[in-house]
């Protein structure tokens, strides 16, 4: 059974819940191992935060890394078709990223909004990227920006349309994916299976 995309419960925990949105996304829930959410509250939330609590600098880049490398070895080891590949600085193209979501994969993407966050991207078209947000906003949030809106119900996709020249932007604006040196993504696929 599909089930609704999910929103973080802190500040901190874009990184944790767009990882699970992508499982989500991708599987029915009862295909989804438990051993992943596992390792998902693992790694993430590792991140030390000026007052010294770890989880209140959200995941780090090198959680993230970390693992997608365990979710590609998981993937092998127990025949769970998945895949994870890290894309980082001039390796995030609009190409790789349009390959993954063509094949019916999403992208983890780390992107710009007051600070570096995680959103998950489901769809890209000419004008457009579809993305789910795990930071719930309400519906006129972005009112005032041309380049976002948000969307209540499709839940099961995206939640902000953003127009595909914010996303690849190198400006500090919401849901850019930064300058080309900082830009990390993770392309996510269901492989074939054995």
């Amino acid at each position: 059974m599909k089930i609704p995309l999910t929103f973080q419960v802190t500040e901190y925990d874009c990184g944790t819940t767009s990882l699970l949105n992508a499982l989500i996304y991708l599987f029915d829930r009862e295909d989804i191992p438990v051993a992943l959410l596992k390792a998902i509250y693992k790694y993430t939330l590792d991140a030390e935060g000026s007052s010294g609590v770890i989880g209140e600098a959200g995941t780090s880049r090198n959680a993230i890394d970390k693992l997608s490398y365990w979710i590609d070895n998981y993937s092998k080891k127990f025949d769970f078709n998945l895949s994870c590949t890290v894309l980082e600085k001039e390796e995030v193209t609009e190409n790789k990223i349009i390959e993954c979501l063509n094949k019916g994969g999403c992208v983890l993407a780390r992107c710009y909004q007051e600070t570096e966050h995680y959103v998950l991207i489901t769809k890209l078209d000419d004008n457009l990227a579809y993305i789910f947000d795990p930071y719930y906003v309400e519906e006129d949030y972005y009112y005032k920006d041309e380049e976002v809106a948000v969307v209540l119900n499709q839940l099961f996709t995206h939640n902000r349309v953003v127009k595909k020249e914010r996303l690849f932007n190198e400006e500090h604006k919401d849901f850019s994916l930064m300058e080309k040196e900082k830009r990390e993504v993770v392309l996510i696929n269901r492989t074939v299976a054995s």
